[in-house]
């Protein structure tokens, strides 16, 4: 049972985008299927798959931080000694925390102020639309303090994308 709970928790990135990207694809379908065929289409899809694009986006993010597949421009740092190459990609480090920990607050703040804002046809809050900034990017911090702990991922056969 740990175990398996262990395995959702390494892959909850994964599990949360693939979750949305069914929810983006059912709501557009469905939402084509009712505009051409029946004469009531359904107004609700569009928001819908606008809200499973966000979870896609920022989950998908952080899966992309657990792998490594963010783009790195090192070509000047290649070059540097390797002690200042150091102290600049452990620069960088703290700025990537910084920032997903302000990202953290700031979409905090963004989704509570968004209670009170319904959608325009479910009427649910707008949390519901900012919410996977915060979630997305605490898993990114976390996945990040894991990786410079020396925690590291691979995309198996099963998972693995032209990106890898």
């Amino acid at each position: 049972m740990i175990r398996r709970l262990a395995a959702i928790a390494d892959r909850f990135e994964e599990l949360v985008a693939s979750l949305a990207v069914v929810v983006v694809i059912a709501s557009v379908s469905w939402g084509v299927i009712t505009r051409y065929v029946t004469a009531q289409p359904a107004t609700w899809a569009g928001e819908v798959a606008t809200l499973g694009f966000a979870w896609v986006v920022f989950f998908g993010a952080a899966a992309c931080i657990k792998y490594r597949l963010h783009p790195e421009i090192d070509l000047l740092v290649r070059r540097l000694p390797p002690g200042l190459r150091q102290v600049l990609r452990r620069l960088n480090d703290a700025l990537l925390l910084a920032f997903f920990a302000f990202m953290v607050w700031f979409g905090t703040r963004f989704a509570i102020d968004a209670l009170d804002s319904p959608s325009a046809v479910l009427r649910i809050p707008l949390t519901w639309l900012y919410g996977p900034v915060t979630l997305a990017f605490a898993l990114m911090f976390v996945r990040y303090v894991q990786l410079l702990r020396g925690r590291r991922w691979a995309i198996d056969d099963i998972r693995e994308t032209l990106a890898g």
